[in-house]
């Protein structure tokens, strides 16, 4: 290390010539929210000095904005539906070469296996892969995942794997109430000096506070100006989210002046695939942010040195002597056009492709390959009794994975629910899948417009049980037992017929082809919605998706019944006058 010191020392004095210059660039100062033209000094893959240099290469940016690469602070790479190899495939290009990722969804799955299988998928790769350990695997004791991660497996995750921090605390009760098996995660991760990231959705100001408390430092969940607000005015860096199902940027910019943006910080969290390839990530933020009346270099700034420093990633974020050589060339500031991706001084991707070849995958375990385990399922298990003609409904909001509470009149036949096309008033099933139990949920869904037949996936956060959502109980059962046959995966089912389908047999999470194949096939689904009727523009499969998800307000459905978040408890379907 000490010759590699001396060696850029040398270089920034201009004693010996340093490996790489890059000239002719508009530099994007971070710290000031400047631009100033200068040389660009790079040796070993650090920025060594700025100023005039000679270089034993130069690159000539041809008048291009040179800017710090992107942090993405927090991302489930899951939801793009590709192992971390392919991942990087799609992101990189975009300017992101640094991501937060929580494995929180195949850690559901296959438990503390399935997070080294992500540890070791990410090494060697372009793109800096930062795996935080899932805090609350299952998330709750109401809804049966695959398996548990244990504090002691955590412990170990950070000792032995070298994991970066402690992923989503999204179980707030037992932080509230300070059980003792979220107090030993915390601790250990507090104990070893690990960032703790926050999952605070609908938290009020109390819990807020125990959660500053318990040593957790930023949250993703703020949904309103007002939440935004409240979590930096207690110390808490502020993710924006902007995902496929979740975007809030636009409600929690109004909050972003001069004298907070610095403790602001950009978030995909949840993105699909052919958002991705169709938007971009972090770059899409940065682009949607400017076009909101944010300024340029204070929009990168939040993408880069913001991000660096609320994960402590030390030497990134910044062009700056000292500070990793990992940098964009930008044409157009407004459009956040990107030219060229350099990582450590080498430049990995060009005009949106990837000009470095990315290593092959590792080959994943076995058990993740077979992790689809459905006890046979019948036209009965899918009945639902209703008493009278009142019922609580799951209301869909596009564009949010929060759900409202609905109670409305539904349609009965012989004290069974009928789903209404007219009502928008759906049947919702949660089928477990992991260890054949035989559980199936079933309730009712208002807000996604199938005219017919059914959609289904076995990518249903957390624990990652089957969801499906239709018109009638043939579809809905041909739906589920065509992931199950597949080991996973998403389609649109129509009575008997299957019009499209994506197999993810990685986990029922992940495909493993090319992302360009995968895409195509989402295009499909995408043709196969309209042919059931529905012409939204937003993604049903990840709305889908979320229904399971008994930590997000308000009324959610596990493979166990109708969930209440507010009450933290199961309820009936039934409204009992």
């Amino acid at each position: 290390m000490s010759q590699i010191l001396k060696k850029q020392i040398a270089a920034a004095t201009k004693r010996e010539k340093a490996d790489v210059v890059v000239k002719n660039a508009k530099i994007i100062d971070v710290f000031t929210l400047t631009t100033y033209e200068a040389d660009v000094a790079i040796t070993d893959g650090v920025i060594v000095g700025i100023g005039e240099y000679e270089g034993i290469k130069v690159i000539d940016a041809n008048g291009a904005y040179m800017a710090p690469t992107f942090v993405d602070g927090h991302v489930h790479i899951e939801s793009a539906m590709v192992p971390p190899e392919e991942f990087t495939k799609i992101v990189v290009p975009r300017g992101v070469t640094t991501v937060m990722a929580d494995p929180h969804e195949i850690a559901n799955v296959g438990g503390f296996e399935a997070v080294k299988y992500m540890i070791e998928a990410a090494k060697d790769l372009p793109l800096d892969i930062k795996i935080m350990v899932p805090s609350c695997v299952p998330a709750t004791n109401f809804e049966h995942n695959g398996a548990d991660l244990t504090s002691e497996e955590i412990e170990k995750l950070f000792d032995d794997y070298d994991a970066y921090g402690l992923a989503e605390v999204m179980d707030y009760p037992a932080v509230l109430s300070g059980e003792e098996t979220m107090m030993s995660k915390l601790t250990a991760a507090k104990k070893r000096g690990k960032t703790i990231d926050g999952h605070a959705a609908g938290l009020d100001n109390i819990g807020l506070n125990a959660y500053r408390v318990a040593g957790i430092s930023n949250d993703h969940e703020a949904v309103t100006a007002e939440e935004g607000l409240a979590r930096l005015r207690l110390g808490m860096y502020l993710l924006m989210r902007e995902g496929t199902a979740a975007k809030d940027i636009e409600a929690l910019l109004p909050i972003l002046t001069p004298q907070n943006a610095r403790r602001c910080v950009f978030a995909t969290d949840d993105k699909h695939l052919d958002d991705l390839v169709n938007e971009g990530s972090i770059d899409a933020s940065v682009r949607k942010a400017i076009k909101l009346g944010v300024d340029p270099l204070q929009a990168i700034q939040m993408a880069s040195l913001n991000a660096a420093e609320c994960f402590r990633l030390e030497g990134k974020g910044a062009i700056a002597p000292g500070y990793e050589a990992s940098f964009l060339l930008i044409r157009d500031l407004k459009e956040v056009d990107i030219t060229a991706v350099f990582v450590k001084g080498e430049c990995v991707a060009e005009n949106g492709k990837m000009v470095e070849e990315v290593r092959e995958p590792i080959t994943p375990p076995v058990y993740l390959l077979e992790s689809v385990r459905l006890e046979p399922l019948t036209l009965a298990k899918l009945q639902l009794p209703i008493n009278g003609n009142r019922a609580h409904v799951i209301g869909v909001t596009p564009g949010s994975i929060v759900t409202s509470h609905l109670i409305e009149k539904v349609e009965v036949e012989g004290g069974l629910f009928e789903p209404s096309v007219a009502n928008n008033q759906l049947k919702l099933v949660v089928a477990e899948r992991h260890h054949k139990l035989g559980h199936v949920g079933v309730g009712i869904v208002k807000g996604i417009p199938i005219q017919a037949g059914a959609i289904v996936a076995t990518v249903a956060h957390d624990s990652h049980n089957i969801v499906a959502c239709g018109t009638d109980d043939e579809s809905i059962l041909n739906a589920v037992e065509q992931v199950a046959n597949e080991q996973g995966g998403i389609a649109v089912v129509r009575g008997q017929e299957v019009l499209a389908n994506l197999p993810l047999p990685l986990a029922g999470l992940m495909s493993l082809e090319p992302f360009e194949r995968i895409n195509h096939s989402l295009q499909e689904l995408e043709e196969a919605l309209k042919e059931i009727g529905f012409n939204e523009e937003w993604n049903p499969f990840l709305t889908l998706s979320f229904l399971a998800l008994p930590v997000i307000p308000s009324l959610k459905l596990t493979d166990t019944g109708l969930f209440d978040v507010k009450k933290f408890s199961h309820i009936d379907v039934s409204v009992n006058e």
